[in-house]
């Protein structure tokens, strides 16, 4: 599903040149659930742009389904860990405005996102504003935008960082279903040791920036509602707390 050969990013601004990404490559299947964890501002959010074509490399290629990606591509959704919402949009319009910007007729958006919306439980709140609903209504309301563009490709950064735990294991848990019901490619960044044991099938650890990528943990169980209780996920957990801390000494 993804190549990414020999990837490195810098960004120049003025008279500073900043590198966010050196030599990286990765191969993920289609249908995987990855999760990118690594030090705070290593360059794992510029990975991901750079999968969803907002960024171009400076060296290196990044491939999406066999195409080489320089632009956004149709089948690729992006959740921004601010959400992303327009505040004077309701949780109807805020759905449906990929929708809308791609030409979608307003009787295909509705047939299309209420489904969508009813199975997140917002539907009660479709004529609402972001204001009106909770945090974790908020982050509900930007997976519906992505879903309502029936993505292959689901790019997440930081998706619930800003969630109390409970909303934000039940978030985990309705992205899980999501996935194996969508059968869609899952990439998420993420700072939180559990999240990343609990989505990611592979977890890729990356270095301090400029990000290099140290090691990939195989993760079977991830997933699995009944995993957090399973003495694997503490061990796991125990395993990528110590190869954070050794990429940081």
């Amino acid at each position: 599903m993804i190549e990414v050969k020999n990837v490195s990013l810098t960004y120049y601004q003025e008279n500073t040149t900043t590198q966010a990404l050196a030599n990286v490559n990765l191969h993920i299947g289609p249908k995987e659930s990855w999760v990118f964890i690594g030090p705070s501002g290593c360059g794992k959010s510029s990975l991901l742009f750079l999968l969803a074509g907002l960024r171009r490399p400076t060296s290196g290629e990044v491939s999406v389904a066999g195409a080489p990606i320089s632009s956004p591509r149709p089948q690729t959704a992006l959740i921004l860990q601010d959400y992303g919402l327009f505040p004077w949009k309701t949780v109807r319009d805020n759905t449906a405005l990929g929708l809308k910007l791609r030409g979608i007729s307003a009787r295909e958006q509705e047939a299309i996102i209420t489904p969508i919306l009813e199975n997140l439980g917002l539907a009660e709140h479709k004529h609402h504003f972001p204001a009106q609903l909770s945090g974790g209504q908020r982050q509900r309301v930007a997976v519906a935008r992505a879903l309502a563009l029936n993505p292959d490709l689901l790019l997440m950064d930081e998706p619930f960082s800003s969630l109390d735990a409970l909303t934000r294991e039940n978030l985990q848990e309705t992205m899980v279903d999501i996935w194996q019901q969508k059968g869609m490619t899952l990439i998420t960044v993420t700072h939180s040791i559990e999240e990343a044991v609990f989505l990611g099938q592979k977890i890729a650890i990356f270095s301090p920036r400029p990000a290099r990528l140290v090691s990939i943990v195989d993760n079977p169980l991830a997933g699995d509602r009944s995993f957090r209780d399973h003495p694997d996920f503490y061990r796991l957990c125990a395993r990528v707390r110590h190869l954070l801390e050794e990429v940081t000494r």
